[in-house]
C-alpha cells in the first residue's frame, strides 16, 4: 500500500512540474504528422510531457531488442494516451478519478458506464473516457488514416498486459515506470 501511495505522489509531481521544452516539441515534430501532433498537442501539458517521457523510455529499453521497430516504439508511446484528448480533464479530475478507481472500483466502473454517450453528463464522460481511453484513442487515430498496427496497438492499452505483444510490454512498463 505505501508503494502505491509513493508511486501516486511521484505521478503527481511530475505532472505539477511537467513542462514541454523546444527539445520535446521538435521530438514530438520529428516522429508525428501534422494530424497526429495537432491531436497529440492537445492533450494538456502533463499528458504530453507525460507521453514524451514514456516514449524516450521505451525507446531506450528496445535498444537492444533488434526485431522491435524503433520509430514505431516513439510513436507508440507518443499516442498511447492520445485517447485522453476527447475531453479535458485537470489533474485535480483525474486524481479525483484514481482515488475512486482505487478505493471504490464499483463506482468508478457505474459512473464511466453511465459516461458512455458522447451526450452523457460531463461528470460521468469523464470517468468513461479515463477508462476507455486507449479504445477512443484508437478510434481518433483511425479517422486521421493512421497505421493499422497502431491504432491496434493503442486499442490494447486498456486491455489487461497479460493479452499484450512485445511493443506492449515495453509500453506497460514504461508507463508505469514513474
Amino acid at each position: 500500500m505505501l508503494d502505491r501511495i509513493i508511486y501516486r505522489t511521484k505521478q503527481l509531481l511530475f505532472a505539477l512540474t511537467a513542462k514541454m521544452t523546444e527539445e520535446d516539441n521538435i521530438f514530438v515534430r520529428q516522429y508525428l504528422d501534422i494530424k497526429e501532433a495537432s491531436l497529440f498537442f492537445s492533450l494538456p501539458e502533463y499528458e504530453q510531457k507525460h507521453c514524451v517521457t514514456v516514449a524516450r523510455r521505451m525507446f531506450a529499453e528496445s535498444r537492444d531488442k533488434k526485431n522491435l521497430d524503433g520509430r514505431k516504439i516513439i510513436r507508440l508511446g507518443l499516442l498511447h494516451d492520445i485517447g485522453k484528448a476527447a475531453i479535458r480533464l485537470s489533474l485535480l479530475n483525474k486524481g479525483f478519478m484514481v482515488i475512486i478507481k482505487r478505493i471504490a472500483n464499483p463506482f468508478y466502473n457505474l459512473f464511466a458506464k453511465m459516461g458512455e454517450s458522447e451526450k452523457s453528463n460531463p461528470f460521468f464522460r469523464k470517468f468513461y473516457v479515463h477508462k476507455h481511453h486507449g479504445h477512443i484513442g484508437s478510434e481518433m487515430l483511425k479517422r486521421i488514416g493512421e497505421s493499422a498496427d497502431i491504432v491496434n496497438e493503442v486499442a490494447m492499452h486498456d486491455e489487461p498486459v497479460t493479452s499484450h505483444d512485445a511493443y506492449m510490454q515495453i509500453l506497460d512498463q514504461a508507463d508505469s515506470s514513474y
